[in-house]
């Protein structure tokens, strides 16, 4: 199993693939992967993932811990490497149900496939991260100015550097950004060709575990002028599903939050557990998937600061030029299902 490269990864590739299907006019006449909730027995739905513990950490464990079945759902998962093959399938209107980050929601809402965002289920904040290389010396973040740190261009992460540095009156200008996939950071960073990576997991585990130290992530500071907790950016995986699967099967979109709200709770009161059958799932080490969970924070909580996250990001890929202008937030997230089966879940 090849792990995925990340929540931003191939986002280049993946934008001119929702593009050209949404140019097509394959954002409408959508077919969809299931029938309707109401035909009688049970038939099988496809849901789509990632092979990733924070994407599709409750779609997992609602498979395998019965949880879809004792809703009535006949759902089968289809874990897929990345969010760039994801993002065609929903384009298409092959993938009714499909689990990835707003950044994927946004990407394709902003090329015109009609898509309803039903829940958030985790802010993955914790994992985007800043490593400096094994000898690094830094008395501020100011030291950061004039060093070296390799990004893939794009990266969500950037927002985080570019609070961090607004925080501690770093000039973002002097950093020298090395545009490098974050496969090639940790070569590059254990030669001292780089004096940093901005990545996420499973690289920023690897990076430490190498040597690297963590200097500061979405959550967390370790600069020497700002220890402790910090909010540098927001990161949500959620649950969406096309607008055309929706309006044929809405008993099902209910059905499914119920499943992945009892999914939520497994993964907070029994994490160790959890993590073990996602590891096993995906084919990964348990003890990493259970420390990139940690970082995680688990949660159905549809609010003013998971909309606010979703607004920002968008802002961020219109200056990256990732899309051509930011959708309004209405039209992609919808807390109406939400807000039906856990009306305590929406606080906005």
């Amino acid at each position: 199993m090849r792990m995925k490269k990340g929540l931003l990864r191939s986002c280049a590739a993946m934008m001119v693939i929702v593009a050209g299907l949404a140019a097509a006019g394959c954002g409408g006449g959508q077919k969809t992967a299931a029938p309707a909730a109401d035909s009688g027995a049970a038939k099988e739905i496809i849901a789509y993932g990632e092979l990733d513990p924070q994407v599709s950490g409750q779609q997992i464990i609602a498979e395998e811990m019965g949880y879809f079945k004792e809703e009535g759902l006949n759902i089968k998962n289809k874990l897929m490497t990345g969010p760039d093959e994801n993002a065609a399938l929903v384009a298409s209107g092959e993938a009714g149900i499909c689990f990835g980050s707003i950044y994927n929601n946004i990407a394709v809402s902003a090329n015109g496939v009609k898509v309803k965002v039903l829940a958030p289920l985790a802010n993955a904040a914790g994992t985007q991260s800043v490593v400096g290389r094994k000898n690094l010396q830094l008395t501020s973040a100011k030291d950061l100015e004039g060093k070296k740190i390799g990004m893939t261009n794009g990266a969500g992460v950037l927002i985080a550097i570019r609070n961090m540095a607004a925080a501690t009156g770093t000039d973002i200008n002097k950093i020298q950004f090395v545009n490098l996939p974050v496969s090639d950071q940790l070569a590059a960073l254990e030669k001292g060709d780089i004096d940093a990576m901005a990545a996420w997991e499973p690289w920023v585990g690897k990076a430490v575990d190498m040597g690297g130290k963590l200097l500061f992530s979405g959550t967390t500071s370790n600069l020497p002028d700002k220890q402790g907790d910090v909010h540098w950016i927001d990161f949500y995986m959620t649950v969406q599903v096309t607008d055309d699967f929706y309006q044929k099967n809405p008993e099902v979109a209910e059905k499914l939050l119920k499943a992945l709200h009892k999914a939520t709770d497994y993964i907070n009161q029994h994490p160790k557990e959890a993590a073990a059958i996602i590891a096993k799932r995906i084919n990964i080490k348990e003890d990493e998937c259970f420390r990139i969970m940690q970082k995680n924070v688990y949660a159905m909580n549809y609010d003013q600061q998971f909309v606010d996250g979703a607004n920002k990001m968008a802002e961020f890929m219109l200056d990256m030029k990732n899309i051509k202008a930011v959708p309004e937030a209405k039209t992609y997230l919808d807390p109406g299902v939400l807000k039906k089966v856990f009306p305590e879940a929406v606080k906005i």
